[in-house]
């Protein structure tokens, strides 16, 4: 066995198989009818499970009597690791595993390879997973580090499964944004030292240009008695606390952008640095990618503490724009009738475009959905964000078989209209091959987040935060622990809880991340699943455990059914995981897994056992539960401490 196992997919082939004969064989008639087997909701009634009443609707016959008919049937075809067939309920055919089989088969599995169960391959093909991606114009966030997270997770998954997988970090150094700062950056640099992370010292750069410009706007709306100039008067109170917000932060780095900004039109020399940085000019190219760099050498730090790894590191400018691409885009997609220039601007006209290539079906969208327009280029001829990720779509795309872009969910539509244009493009797989990994934000109760006023949480601040609040734990709970080894165990206990928190909640939700559930020993999170792991270690250390295939029949406690059939379902975790992009899945897995041997622990006496047989099957059992938490945490990218 070994790499590759998986105990229960093995049971559950079986199950198919005699299903499968006993319908041949009882319902013929019901030719072309789909057997397909479900998890019970309740062990006591089974390990998988046919309903049967589809068929019995099909055929006009009870339910029931089919059943017992059906399982009659496949009771007489089972084969191991099958105990046992019962028809049960309305209709319901009940297959039940034999659980010494599949724990001897697990076991041969882990001693055979340890870190390669759960490892499930079988898929080929190449895959680049783009994420992260943060705006170089401030620190990664705690949003961008759901983003990061749930993007390296599935790198993982996927590699698990076969695939050959490139991580990407698209790096946004065009446009208006990344200008803004790089001139407000050009009036202090070499004039104030840059204090701290550079990614922060270009965070409040950026926030402070940003203030001021909004600032020189409103005033200039102010002026007169109009409704416009009462609303403008009204927001510059608001502009101006955000500035008092900006000053406290670097005082003596808001004064000189304050003085050197004063008499400048913010948004007309950030405009002309993005049309001279677009076209190349070596002056802005040189001050754009210097401020670019000192963001990304800080994302890179904080990355690397994150354990999170990035194979590529693509910058827009050179892939889409210096390289003709967005050029390319542009001249193929004024050529359809679904482009048109508006008032100087280049205007997609996105709906008719997928009516024409009967293209909605494919995206989901329902047919008398309209999609908005999408805008390619500016009357100045400056190309906007979704034009130029267009051209970087067709890159990825040229270089792998499936594109998966995590992206805030609020950034739907923009990829549905990229989508669209794909299609336009001649890809006639675009819906399967790039796919849009939409996830909601991340909520911070109490806590007021605006990039564009500064007012963000870095995920440098949560990692902080979730370290110092784990050592208060670790430090009350084993005083004895030398300091040095205090703080090793929580930076990466606290960095993998933040970790574990933001994978653990399902994309398509918002996250609230609140500190006593991200930072709690007793229930669903990375410091509970990690005792869980420390305490398999500490039975086994104690027993003096050596890896072995034990006689699994010693197993009779209902607790290890239980836990043998938890851990048989492991490497079928993985592949679903995998499969269906879900990494939360794995995330409950693993704390489910976590309570469920908390709970053996305190019913069943594993190293005190007076009978050796039944002794070393539990503890064969206590380290298949140490295998599991570890390669699941490992899956996740998260590294166990072994040591607390």
């Amino acid at each position: 066995m070994g790499r590759g196992a998986d105990p229960f997919e093995e049971f559950e082939s079986s199950c198919m198989r005699a299903l499968e004969g006993a319908l041949r064989a009882k319902v013929p008639e019901a030719e072309g009818l789909k057997a397909s087997l479900e998890t019970p909701p309740d062990p006591k009634f089974g390990d998988l499970a046919y309903p049967c009443f589809e068929a019995a609707r099909r055929l006009k016959v009870n339910p029931r009597e089919l059943a017992e008919a059906i399982a009659g049937e496949a009771r007489r075809l089972a084969g191991p690791p099958i105990l046992e067939v019962r028809a049960e309920g309305p209709g319901y055919v009940n297959f039940i595993a034999d659980h010494f089989d599949l724990a001897r088969r697990m076991f041969e599995a882990v001693v055979e390879d340890p870190d390669g169960y759960g490892v499930v391959g079988g898929c080929s093909g190449t895959v680049i997973v783009e994420h992260t991606s943060g705006n170089p114009v401030h620190p990664l966030t705690a949003g961008t580090g759901r983003n990061a997270f749930i993007g390296d997770a599935l790198a993982r998954l996927l590699r698990a499964r076969g695939y050959d997988v490139e991580a990407h970090f698209y790096v946004d150094d065009v446009g208006f944004q990344v200008a803004l700062a790089a001139y407000a950056y050009s009036k202090v640099r070499g004039k104030v030292e840059a204090r701290g992370k550079p990614d922060h010292f270009v965070g409040l750069i950026y926030s402070i240009a940003n203030a001021l410009m909004e600032v020189q706007r409103l005033k200039r709306e102010a002026q007169g008695e109009g409704e416009e100039a009462v609303r403008a008067r009204s927001k510059l109170a608001e502009w101006a606390s955000v500035l008092n917000e900006l000053r406290q932060r670097d005082e003596e780095l808001f004064n000189l952008l304050v003085e050197e900004l004063r008499d400048v039109d913010l948004r007309g020399e950030a405009l002309k640095l993005a049309r001279d940085y677009e076209e190349g000019k070596p002056s802005a190219v040189k001050l754009v990618r210097e401020l670019c760099g000192m963001a990304v050498e800080g994302f890179k730090q904080t990355l690397e503490r994150a354990n999170v790894h990035f194979d590529s590191w693509d910058w827009e400018s050179e892939l889409t724009v210096w390289s003709g691409a967005v050029e390319e885009v542009l001249d193929r997609l004024r050529s359809t009738p679904f482009v048109v220039e508006e008032q100087g601007a280049l205007v997609f006209k996105v709906d008719d475009a997928a009516k024409a290539l009967n293209v909605k079906p494919h995206l989901g969208v329902r047919e008398d959905h309209e999609i908005p327009e999408l805008t390619l280029t500016r009357a100045d001829g400056t190309t906007l964000y979704t034009t130029r990720d267009i051209a970087y779509a067709l890159w990825k795309l040229r270089r792998a078989d499936k594109v998966i872009n995590v992206i805030g969910a609020e950034q739907s539509l923009a990829q549905l209209q990229l989508k669209v244009a794909l299609y336009l493009l001649g890809v006639r797989d675009a819906a399967s091959r790039y796919v849009h990994y939409a996830y909601e934000l991340v909520q911070l109760p109490g806590q007021r987040m605006s990039s564009r006023r500064g007012r963000y949480v870095a995920l440098d601040q949560v990692m902080d935060e979730a370290v110092r609040r784990v050592y208060e734990e670790v430090d009350r709970r084993w005083p004895r622990l030398p300091e040095e080894e205090k703080w090793r165990v929580a930076e990466r206990l606290g960095v993998g809880a933040v970790r574990y928190a933001l994978i653990s909640v399902s994309p398509s939700k918002p996250m609230v991340f609140e500190w006593d559930k991200v930072v709690n020993f007793e229930r669903n999170s990375l410091p509970f699943i990690n005792y869980a792991y420390v305490r398999s270690l500490g039975i086994l250390r104690k027993a003096g455990f050596k890896p072995e295939v034990p006689d699994a029949s010693k197993l009779t406690h209902p607790r290890e059914r239980d836990l043998v059939m938890r851990l048989c379902r492991f490497p079928r975790t993985v592949r679903q995981a995998a499969d269906e992009l879900r990494p939360e899945l794995l995330a409950g897995y693993l704390n489910d897994l976590s309570v469920a041997f908390n709970s053996y622990y305190e019913e069943v006496d594993v190293i005190h056992e007076a009978d050796e047989e039944v002794r070393r099957a539990r503890l064969a059992l206590v380290d298949a539960v140490r295998v599991v938490l570890g390669n699941g945490m490992r899956l996740l990218g998260i590294e166990p401490v072994e040591l607390m």
